[in-house]
C-alpha cells in the first residue's frame, strides 16, 4: 500500500475555454474543448466542442460548433448539430442546424435549414484567406447606369 507510486492522468477532454465580459476579440478562433462568452466576438469560430453564450456575450460571426447555447446576440451564420435559445438569448442570421430548441423569451429571426448529422460535418466556413470581412458591400448605382 505505501510502496505503490500513484500517477494521474489528465483527463482526455480538452479544458473549457473562457472570454470573459468586458473582452473584445477579431478574427478566425479555433477551440478544441468547450468555450463560455461573455464578451464580444467578430470573426469566425470554429469549434470541435460547444459554445455556450452568457447574457453578456455578443458575438457578430460565423460559427461552425457541435452545439450552440445562446442566453445573448448572435448574430451571422452558424454550422451546428444542435441550436439552444436561451430566455434572454437572441439568433440573427442563417443557421443550418440538425435540432434546434427555443426557451420562452428566445428569439430567432433569420433562416433556418434542417440538415442531417453528415451534412452538418461536411459544411465548411469560408477560409480566412477567401474572406475578410463578414458582410459583403453593396454596389452602388451611379445616376448614369440607374
Amino acid at each position: 500500500m505505501f510502496g505503490k507510486k500513484f500517477t494521474f492522468t489528465r483527463s482526455a477532454s480538452p479544458a473549457l475555454s473562457f472570454i470573459a465580459e468586458g473582452t473584445k476579440l477579431t478574427g478566425n478562433i479555433e477551440f478544441a474543448g468547450d468555450v463560455l462568452i461573455g464578451g464580444d466576438v467578430q470573426g469566425q469560430i470554429l469549434s470541435q466542442a460547444n459554445v455556450i453564450v452568457e447574457r453578456t456575450g455578443n458575438l457578430h460571426c460565423e460559427v461552425k460548433c457541435r452545439e450552440l447555447i445562446i442566453d445573448g446576440y448572435f448574430k451571422g451564420r452558424l454550422i451546428c448539430e444542435r441550436l439552444v435559445i436561451q430566455a434572454h438569448g437572441i439568433v440573427d442570421g442563417d443557421v443550418a442546424c440538425t435540432s434546434m430548441q427555443i426557451s420562452e423569451g428566445g428569439q430567432f429571426i433569420g433562416l433556418r435549414i434542417k440538415e442531417d448529422h453528415q451534412t452538418i460535418h461536411a459544411h465548411s466556413l469560408p477560409s480566412a484567406a477567401s474572406s475578410s470581412t463578414l458582410i459583403t458591400p453593396v454596389p452602388t448605382l451611379s445616376p448614369e447606369q440607374e
